[in-house]
């Protein structure tokens, strides 16, 4: 009844059809094939449960332990094979890695018209070709569109709708004489948008760039990560455009690029475009529509596209030619899937890359720290591990006239700021308006201010679904959950003692952009964060805006924190930081460093000096001081000891059983028997297993409520990642098995990043 291969396996006659679902079951599922011609790899639509499902076939089999009478048949079968033998390989690993059900994780990687009853109909494209020479007969003196239309068929082998239309707007009327007559023929291509014309403006690469690039081509026939390690600015983006134009040569190749964050994809799809225009290129994210989603990826699958760029989900997606992999920003926390699958993108796509035997290359200016052990190794004990990963390091801007931004920590004791800024970074913006440059101020907080507040009974407004505090919104007249989405009505008087004096605390974007306008009227300001661009191509016309110096003044959160060139920047002012330098989570002053190094990167990318304003109470505080060098590497090693000594990651491997429930006496219990069933198994198999795994007590998160479910968690923690892999299909099992798991809500996270 169930299978564990890892791929299908192809039956020719057979009566019982063998199915993945997408439902929360680790099972395949039978039925019986009512003469329908199925093959492995079809999708096919089936009963079950009382509703009709769509599911995809592992294999076409004669015998199973279910009584025939009891199977039901096969209703529909859609007659494409969406995946190939290479994907499902790559998805049963990540099933069984991850200890999520194997339907599951097939199906989620197709896009969502792939996985409806309705046909999926993408766009439509085709491409026109003479069949036979077309009498002069036909072409009267005034038909001069189709004299024209002629005349380019004539000139090319084949002509896109494009090029037909760049005729005349009238192209499909005057063709289709021609086309009834059989003397035009057409073929249908997969859809894929056209490129940019070709860019004139090819950089020079300086000695680093070059010798990153020749490394890489020099190993491009089998699996080798390599971690590009490059300060911002040093033109990472174009040692990825040089490995493109070497790799698309050969016409039997593709190349997947990911990036972390949608807001990312069209700078860098712009810049591919424009320098490798004759290459279909494709991108894959969640601002797309589903039918968009499915051209893309349907051109991905069938080889027509031959650059995808895409985020976290389209590491799965199936590319018959791959021949390279790019990770930009691979220290990105956005890589980890946060619901569903717990996969981290980056550990999948290495996993992919050595299954394809092709080369990986992973580019930050503040490489993980996983990436970091990996690249350099133990260099702190003799005979320790020696690196896995190949380091290439770019110390030197792109732009040969442009240097680091210097770096200053201001004081908020002495003065203390005034509605979030102090005198100083107001000095300093003023002498960018009156030198017509442009400023960025980074607050990672959207909304009007964090906390609504009483001062006579110290209330303060709280979600009412979660353990968090409602965040003011006060354009949008509304109390905000930026956990669960939940929205209330701003008070008119404390809820608590009645007083009318109701006072928001603390800076977010919405109220530095109020104060901005105030101190500068004469600045052109603008706010970049979820509120402000959800509109599909909101930040391409706002980052066009910047780049042609309509805008003075950008407020931003970690939207603009990497990834953006603008040449006339020169100043960026980091508002608050101070919360996340004494965390609880062990990985904050790792995020904090590397978001503090990539928005400073954002100031002086051109020919201008660009300088750096760190609002602290904490300026003489050790993160500061290694920022204020920009030496990641030196900050990377300390850290690095750190975890060593801790026994933290990478040091370790951590798992994380999650549980969430109405009543946390349930979750608790739960959660309880589940530590002390894991340790009993440690226990009794101490002998056999490489190493002993750490099971803590169960715990509450920081957000011990969510959207009204009271959550809590046991971590599992082991030297050696098989031992904790054998622990985990066994707690899994158990889980599964255990009586309150209908009760609750449980996910087991894998590499977990968060609590």
């Amino acid at each position: 009844m169930c299978s564990t291969s890892a791929a299908p396996q192809v039956t020719t006659s057979a009566s019982i059809v063998r199915v993945v679902l997408d439902v929360p079951l680790d099972r395949e599922f039978d039925y019986l094939n009512p003469g329908l011609v199925i093959k492995v790899g079809n999708r096919v639509v089936v009963p079950f449960a009382g509703r009709q499902l769509v599911g995809i076939v592992m294999a076409l089999v004669n015998e199973t332990d279910i009584p025939l009478h009891k199977l039901k048949a096969v209703l529909q079968v859609f007659d494409d094979v969406p995946l190939d033998t290479a994907s499902f390989k790559l998805l049963r690993f990540c099933a069984d890695y991850y200890h999520y059900p194997f339907g599951q994780t097939v199906l989620s990687s197709l896009p969502l018209r792939l996985r409806q009853i309705k046909p999926a109909v993408s766009r439509k494209m085709w491409l026109y070709h003479l069949a036979q020479a077309v009498p002069d007969a036909l072409i009267g003196k005034r038909q001069q569109v189709l004299a024209r239309l002629l005349a380019l068929l004539q000139q090319h082998a084949e002509c896109s709708e494009a090029m037909l239309a760049a005729v005349s707007a009238t192209w499909r009327k005057a063709l289709q004489p021609l086309l009834d007559g059989g003397y035009v023929n057409r073929r249908e291509v997969i859809a894929t948008r056209p490129s940019m014309p070709a860019s004139a403006q090819i950089p020079e690469l300086n000695d680093e760039q070059a010798a990153a690039v020749e490394a890489i081509l020099g190993r491009l026939h089998g699996f080798q990560p390599w971690l590009l390690f490059g300060i911002t600015g040093s033109g990472k983006t174009e040692v990825y455009i040089r490995l493109l134009e070497k790799v698309l040569a050969d016409p039997q190749s593709q190349v997947l690029i990911m990036v972390p964050e949608i807001n990312l994809t069209p700078q860098l799809e712009s810049r591919f475009r424009s320098r490798l225009s004759e290459y279909a290129l494709v991108t894959l994210h969640s601002h797309l529509s589903e039918s968009e989603r499915l051209q893309n990826w349907q051109a991905a699958q069938s080889g027509a596209a031959r650059i995808v760029i895409g985020t976290r989900l389209s590491v799965f997606t199936p590319m018959p030619h791959l021949k390279l992999m790019i990770l930009d920003e691979e220290h990105d926390s956005s890589y980890k899937q946060q619901d569903g699958m717990r996969y981290h993108a980056r550990d999948v796509a290495l996993v992919r890359a050595k299954q394809h035997g092709v080369p990986v290359v992973l580019g930050s200016a503040t490489p993980s720290l996983e990436s970091w052990y990996n690249a350099t190794g133990d260099q702190e004990h003799a005979g320790g591990r020696k690196p896995i990963y190949r380091l290439l390091t770019l110390n030197k801007r792109a732009v040969s006239q442009a240097t680091l931004p210097r770096i200053f920590c201001i004081d908020t004791a002495h003065p203390p700021p005034e509605a979030g800024l102090t005198p100083l970074l107001k000095q300093a913006i003023e002498q960018r308006l009156q030198r017509g440059e442009q400023s960025l101020l980074f607050i990672n907080r959207r909304g009007y201010a964090p906390v609504l507040h009483c001062s006579a009974c110290q209330w303060l407004a709280d979600c009412r679904r979660c353990s968090a505090k409602a965040v003011l919104h006060l354009r949008q007249r509304v109390l905000r959950c930026h956990h669960c989405g939940d929205e209330q009505p701003i008070p008119l008087q404390c809820p608590s003692c009645g007083n009318p004096d109701l006072r928001p605390v603390g800076q977010a974007t919405q109220r530095i952009e109020e104060t901005l306008q105030q101190v500068f009227p004469q600045a052109r300001v603008a706010r970049v964060d979820r509120d402000t661009i959800q509109a599909k191509d909101a930040l391409t016309t706002l980052l066009s805006e910047v780049h042609a110096g309509e805008i003075d003044i950008l407020v931003g959160t970690q939207m603009l924190a990497k990834g953006h060139d603008f040449a006339n920047l020169t100043l960026v002012g980091v508002l608050d930081t101070d919360s996340a330098l004494y965390s609880p989570d062990y990985r904050a002053s790792e995020r904090l460093f590397a978001q503090l190094m990539q928005v400073a990167g954002r100031a002086g990318r051109g020919e201008k000096p660009g300088e750096v304003l760190i609002q602290t109470a904490f300026p003489q505080h050790p993160l500061f001081a290694a920022l204020r060098e920009q030496n990641y590497a030196e900050f990377a090693q300390a850290l690095l000891q750190e975890r060593m000594a801790m026994q933290f990651p990478p040091a370790t491997y951590i798992a994380v059983m999650k549980a969430e429930a109405t009543e946390y006496a349930l979750v608790n219990q739960f959660l309880t028997e589940f530590s002390l069933a894991a340790r009993a198994y440690v226990d009794q198999h101490a002998a056999t297993l490489p190493d002993q795994p750490l099971i803590y007590d169960p715990v509450r998160p920081g957000l011990a409520r969510l959207n009204r479910m009271e959550r809590g968690y046991v971590m599992m923690q082991s030297a050696h990642r098989n031992a904790l892999q054998q622990l985990l299909q066994v707690a899994v099992a158990w889980v599964r098995a255990h009586p309150l798991q209908a009760k609750i809500r449980w996910v087991l996270d894998v590499d977990a990043l968060e609590y």
